[in-house]
């Protein structure tokens, strides 16, 4: 009888079994992680937007008014403000915009590209509660816009 040496003979790498069920594993993974991860990452984006609107935006005006002396449509715009600090985006990489500027107030609009329904409304309602803006200034509009009107004096 000849004797057959299973040395050379060995498996080298993964069976095509093996592989789809890997495969299969991690597509169940992604299907139930995914959903939470991209949530918190637009909670992370409404957080940021809440810091820049409640201390970016105010100090910016702040600090260009005490360079000018004056609260007017010349001294306030987005590129003094940006000169300022100020992001050129909002944190969904929309722009915003400065929208009216009076003696004595700054009315900002910051865009919204948000997959979450209530962000613009969240976003407003946080502002809201905050003492840097006009008291219940922060209106949403739908879910693609929040206006808010700052002191400038």
């Amino acid at each position: 009888m000849i004797e057959r040496s299973t040395k050379g003979n060995r498996q080298k790498g993964f069976t095509l079994i093996e592989l789809a069920i890997v495969l299969g594993v991690i597509a169940i993974l992604t299907a139930f992680f995914l959903p939470g991860m991209l949530k918190a990452r637009e909670d992370s984006k409404l957080s940021t937007a809440i810091t820049q609107l409640q201390k970016d935006f105010p100090g910016a005006i702040a600090r260009q008014v005490s360079r000018t002396n004056t609260c007017s449509t010349t001294t306030i715009t987005a590129a003094k403000l940006k000169e300022r600090g100020l992001p050129d985006l909002t944190v969904w990489n929309t722009a915003w915009s400065v929208d009216a500027v009076t003696s004595n107030q700054v009315t900002i609009s910051y865009t919204i590209d948000s997959t979450d329904t209530s962000a613009a409304a969240d976003l407003a309602s946080a502002l809201n509660q905050s003492n840097n803006i006009v008291k219940n200034s922060a209106t949403a509009t739908g879910n693609t816009k929040v206006t808010v009107a700052y002191r400038c004096n």
